[in-house]
């Protein structure tokens, strides 16, 4: 609290002590009999009450202020001042206010408890959920490929195509559910960038097959700082909407290259592309968009929300360039790190002159 609120807070105190001056001169003044004091005397009089009030006022701003820093100090602090009591009271009204701010820390420590006990029973769940479907999965994978030269092909691709794309949501339910686990189960090294986009080609190849896609990846060996397992679903997830959003006959162009501040990763596809005005919200949770709810009208909106959110998190940047009916362009950047301010500063420990 500053003294200019200070004084707006205590203003109709000050107004009653004028007007409790001016009435105690008129009273005075006013005497029946004779004057008890003259008019420079009372003025005297006044000053030196005023002092006196003055000082008074002054002594219980700074008694006050102390109470009211704690608080200041609380809001600074944002979120955690929520397991920061409030204490300090100088009298009742204080008291009543302290009481009622600690209840209500109290009952959000409690409820937070209760969420994060619920979280932590769903994640348990799920993650238990994931690892029993992968059983049955793995037996249906099984049976597929006993099919393979006993039905027809197209009937053979229809349930290879449909059985990875469960396994898609499934792996995608498991890693939304470990998001907000990600600072544990993540390891950054320097990783073969066509390495790892080659162990998702090798898990997304039966889509390329029944679709008939053209297929262009780039030779370039690429080293980047990332967790290759996070990695390889953020560009699982992207090979997936190329798949899913592009007609039979299209293609699928995968580039790299390298500047002076970061190596980048490009996956271009022929297909329905984004509308403009969809652009600004691909990343947000849940949401679809137009040209997505036509083609694929059973999306969950979940695949480039896990994929920007997991780049992110890596020190990645994710962006998206698309053109309605001739495709879209997803890029994975992955700067360089940078030592004692050096921007050309690369993942790779330095050469040392000779």
């Amino acid at each position: 609290m500053n003294v200019r609120k200070y004084l707006q807070d205590h203003l109709p105190h000050i107004l009653f002590w004028i007007a409790g001056l001016l009435v105690a001169d008129l009273l005075l003044w006013l005497a029946p009999g004779q004057r008890l004091l003259s008019w420079p005397t009372l003025v005297y009089l006044d000053i030196l009450l005023t002092v006196f009030f003055f000082i008074f006022m002054v002594g219980v701003y700074f008694y006050r202020a102390r109470w009211y820093r704690g608080i200041q100090q609380r809001e600074d602090a944002g979120s955690d001042a929520l397991n920061w009591p409030l204490t300090g009271a100088q009298n009742e009204a204080q008291q009543y206010t302290q009481d009622y701010v600690n209840r209500i820390l109290q009952l959000h420590r409690e409820a937070t408890d209760q969420l994060l006990q619920q979280q932590e029973d769903q994640l348990a769940f799920i993650t238990r959920w994931v690892h029993d479907i992968k059983v049955p999965l793995a037996g249906l994978q099984l049976t597929s490929d006993h099919l393979a030269g006993q039905v027809d092909e197209e009937t053979y691709d229809d349930v290879t195509t449909q059985l990875e794309r469960v396994n898609h949501y499934v792996e995608e339910v498991l890693y939304y559910s470990r998001l907000s686990s990600f600072a544990n189960d993540y390891l950054l090294r320097d990783h073969n960038l066509r390495e790892i986009v080659a162990t998702a080609l090798r898990s997304q190849m039966n889509g390329f097959f029944s679709k008939h896609f053209q297929l262009s990846v780039f030779d370039e060996d690429y080293q980047v700082l990332t967790d290759d397992k996070w990695l390889l679903f953020i560009i699982n997830q992207i090979l997936a909407n190329s798949v899913q959003y592009t007609p039979a006959g299209g293609k699928i162009t995968i580039t790299a290259g390298q500047d002076k501040t970061a190596t980048w990763l490009a996956i271009a596809d022929t297909g329905v592309g984004i509308d403009p005005a969809d652009l600004p919200r691909i990343f947000q949770k849940g949401f679809t968009g137009q040209n997505g709810r036509q083609v694929n009208s059973q999306a969950t909106g979940l695949g480039l929300y896990l994929a920007h959110t997991m780049a992110e998190r890596l020190g990645h940047e994710l962006t998206v360039t698309s053109t309605p009916g001739q495709g879209t362009t997803v890029k994975i950047t992955f700067p360089f790190l940078s030592y004692y301010g050096d921007d050309q500063a690369t993942v790779q420990a330095p050469k040392l002159k000779k």
